[in-house]
């Protein structure tokens, strides 16, 4: 028999959907879970089948993950098992008792969400405060000695945050900057604050290049540049649901449930993934038709394909992408997050 072709690297975990922000690009519900969320016992089994799938590294989200009582003994099981563990916070936990869970856990790096300078990450999180309590856990947290990034969501309206956002953060000790895109949720995101536009990609891109190039700071754009789903990479929702990715929220992308299926059974079921594992390498559509390269990144994140063009492998973004594909040196997106040290 031959081997699988296909096998788990990363995984983007959401522990829960409750959270203490209502911010602008999510469809995180606020304080309540998820109708049928993992239990602890859930959670843990789920953890010894990504160690035995082989899985690298996991990043946990939420909601806000701090949130889900046990995180800790989650990411710590998983680091037992040699995997990375990754965990983004929204910043406005903090104190000892976090510190403490912080020491049990073992993360490999903290992502602590900053999405602009204080007007624009105040509008966006809809927290008043929320700005300084933010930059305060990154330095809270590296006076404690944890390994700290900083995770900014891109719209249309703190694109133009970023140079001062790399002085502030520069400022701060800040090693490593994940840049993203943010697609907002129809229902709750204001008219008057869109998604980036593709316009503004050119900017966005020269500036990640121009910035890496000076070495102050590991600066990356994510799953935007290049969509594993379903062929490395597997997205868990707090309910058990199975993606190729997170950002692929639509129900349609439900391969299988945890509370009555392995991952492995859900891995390798016929017919899985299959708009990643059926699509051929060099297949991206509409103004991606005919890109060189295609086989690196599919069109780029499967989940801005869908929100900006409704189909999975055309990506208005797509030829600024590609800039930022060959300034990393055109590295395959898995080599690219470890090389610089997190996830998706």
């Amino acid at each position: 028999m031959s081997e699988f072709p296909y096998k788990i690297e990363q995984c983007v975990w959401e522990l829960t959907l409750r959270c203490n922000m209502r911010c602008l690009n999510c469809e995180s519900p606020g304080a309540t879970s998820a109708l049928g969320e993992l239990t602890l016992h859930e959670c843990l089994r789920v953890a010894e089948q990504l160690i035995e799938q082989g899985c690298r590294q996991v990043t946990l989200i939420g909601g806000e993950a701090f949130l889900y009582e046990g995180w800790d003994r989650i990411a710590r099981r998983l680091g037992d098992g040699k995997v990375r563990v990754n965990v983004i916070t929204n910043g406005l936990l903090s104190g000892r008792k976090l510190i403490d869970q912080l020491r049990r856990a073992r993360p490999a790096n903290i992502g602590v969400a900053i999405d602009g300078i204080k007007a624009s990450h105040e509008r966006i999180r809809g927290v008043p405060g929320s700005f300084r309590r933010a930059c305060d856990l990154v330095g809270s947290l590296r006076t404690e000695g944890f390994p700290v990034g900083v995770v900014t969501s891109l719209l249309e309206s703190n694109a133009g945050d970023l140079p001062a956002m790399y002085d502030m953060l520069a400022g701060l000790g800040v090693g490593l900057w994940r840049i993203q895109f943010a697609a907002p949720a129809a229902s709750q995101a204001a008219p008057s604050d869109p998604a980036l536009s593709p316009r503004r990609m050119p900017e966005v891109a020269r500036f990640i290049a121009e910035k890496c190039a000076e070495g102050k700071m590991s600066i990356y754009a994510t799953n935007d540049i290049g969509c594993q789903a379903g062929l490395r990479g597997v997205g868990i929702d707090s309910a058990g649901n199975v993606r190729g990715c997170q950002a692929l929220a639509d129900e349609r992308f439900i391969e299988g449930n945890l509370h009555t299926q392995t991952l492995a059974e859900i891995w390798r079921s016929p017919g899985a993934f299959s708009y990643s594992r059926r699509v051929r390498p060099m297949q991206p559509q509409g103004r991606s038709t005919g890109c060189d390269m295609g086989e690196t990144c599919r069109a780029g994140w499967g989940g801005m394909c869908l929100f900006a063009a409704e189909r999975p492998h055309e990506n208005p973004y797509h030829a600024p992408v590609r800039l930022v594909a060959r300034k990393a040196g055109a590295r395959r997106p898995t080599e690219q997050a470890q090389a610089q040290g997190n996830n998706a």
